[in-house]
């Protein structure tokens, strides 16, 4: 049996109100509003929130002006405080709607499952995700390192099917949900899945690259000297690191001593902001390219 929960609700008209923080100021007391921030991510049917702690007592309010604001959204989310565990989870927790975390998220063309508590997974980095395979050539030989439930190698292998693409992972929730895209998409025979830690497979791979991307922000330049070794002559290296704005390079010509360190010469390298981090921390894809 159910409970009855009795709610102020103030009609939310979707084409007047341009932003939630909009939309709130009808809900929440006024000082409070510029504590929201004006952005949320949507994976699947679930948004998830970003909520101060200064507002947590308002968060279901919160949570029910998003619902009503966007009818696909079938659950309201917020994040944890912060990325634990060695699969670098950050976690959320459901303010409204169904109970459950796991949902399929519509991306360029292509079907990815996964469940929010269990792999990392980012709506927003969908446009970064173009953005790389705009620059794959036809039949480019792809290792994504740190692959998780596979967006990365699912959005090449749909957008150019010509290219070979194998793909690492250690978390094993992270490629069970993998295993599951590759059916959803049909995508069994176009897609190399190997389990287990980058340093140990890089090694094992017996092959070489055309374009390496390693997707782990704060630890892919600990994998150098593997990716390195696994990297064609002309090769290209796309490499995430969280970096403060005054920094980013002043970061890339660290790298590239690190590269050179290894005993490879860069042709080139370059820092193109990819999402946004922290006030004054951004993402940047470190754009190597190998001579």
């Amino acid at each position: 049996i159910g409970t009855i929960e009795e709610r102020n609700l103030i009609k939310i008209d979707d084409k007047k109100v341009e932003n939630l923080r909009d939309a709130l100021k009808k809900v929440i007391p006024a000082d409070k509003v510029e504590s929201i921030n004006r952005g949320f991510e949507v994976v699947g049917d679930i948004a998830v929130l970003e909520v101060p702690e200064e507002i947590v007592p308002l968060e279901k309010s919160i949570a029910w002006t998003l619902k009503r604001m966007k009818p696909s959204i079938n659950i309201v989310a917020k994040k944890a405080n912060k990325t634990n565990g060695k699969y670098r989870i950050r976690k959320i927790k459901v303010l409204v709607g169904e109970n459950r975390t796991e949902t399929i998220h519509k991306e360029s063309g292509v079907k990815i499952k996964t469940d929010l508590n269990k792999a990392y997974f980012s709506a927003r980095l969908g446009t970064e995700r173009l953005r790389v395979l705009k620059l794959i050539k036809p039949k480019e030989n792809v290792l994504v390192v740190f692959a998780g439930v596979g967006p990365y190698p699912l959005v090449i292998a749909k957008h150019k099917p010509l290219s070979k693409i194998t793909a690492i992972e250690w978390n094993p929730a992270a490629v069970r949900f993998f295993k599951e895209n590759l059916k959803l998409n049909k995508f069994e025979n176009r897609i190399n899945i190997v389990k287990g830690d980058a340093h140990i497979e890089i090694p094992n791979l017996n092959e070489k690259f055309n374009r390496i991307i390693m997707v782990l922000p704060g630890e892919s330049h600990k994998f150098l000297k593997e990716t390195l070794n696994v990297a064609k002559k002309g090769a290209v290296i796309h490499l995430y690191q969280f970096e403060h704005v005054d920094k980013v390079k002043e970061r890339g010509a660290e790298i590239k001593q690190m590269i050179e360190k290894l005993g490879r010469k860069v042709k080139s390298i370059k820092g193109v902001r990819s999402g946004y981090f922290a006030p004054k921390i951004n993402r940047y894809s470190y754009d190597i390219l190998l001579e």
